[in-house]
């Protein structure tokens, strides 16, 4: 019985939520193809891309900073859009790095950063919520964009 709530239950989660329909994005081509648009549109510069599509781009380094490490609760504070510029969610959280806590994107990007960086992460959908989406505010096959400021590890 438990099973069959818990499948209800996630069934309404996942496909009682109406997707955002209204959503197009303002590049062409494939994912990777839109992401390296948005990237040349705002004049940014790739640190690094990862073999799974990752742009980070590094924007405040602090080279003497203590280093993410998996295990390690992370403080960060985050602005997350897709792009258009629209802002899907904000704000600061803690989690723990690595345990899969968070999207993949998410923590892979992270664990490139020390305590005090800022950095903006721009990743395709299969790094964030993949076909699924997330709610009303993040369509399927999106790719995001987190813009990330490690405050704190412990």
């Amino acid at each position: 019985m438990k099973k069959i709530i818990l499948f209800f239950s996630l069934g309404l989660m996942l496909f009682g939520c109406k997707k955002d329909e209204g959503y197009t994005s303002p590049f062409e081509g494939t994912e990777d193809q839109q992401i390296d648009a948005y990237v040349a549109s705002k004049n940014l510069t790739v640190t690094f891309k990862t073999v799974s599509g990752l742009r980070y781009i590094l924007t405040k380094p602090n080279p003497s900073g203590t280093l993410a490490t998996s295990g390690k609760k992370i403080t960060v504070n985050y602005v997350g859009k897709l792009l258009n510029d629209s802002i899907f969610d904000q704000g600061n959280f803690d989690f723990t790095l690595g345990v899969g806590s968070v999207i993949r994107g998410f923590d892979v990007g992270v664990a490139m950063m020390k305590v005090g960086e800022k950095a903006t992460l721009v990743f395709p959908s299969t790094l964030g919520y993949g076909s699924a989406g997330s709610g009303s505010k993040i369509p399927g096959n999106v790719p995001l964009i987190f813009e990330i400021e490690v405050v704190a590890i412990n």
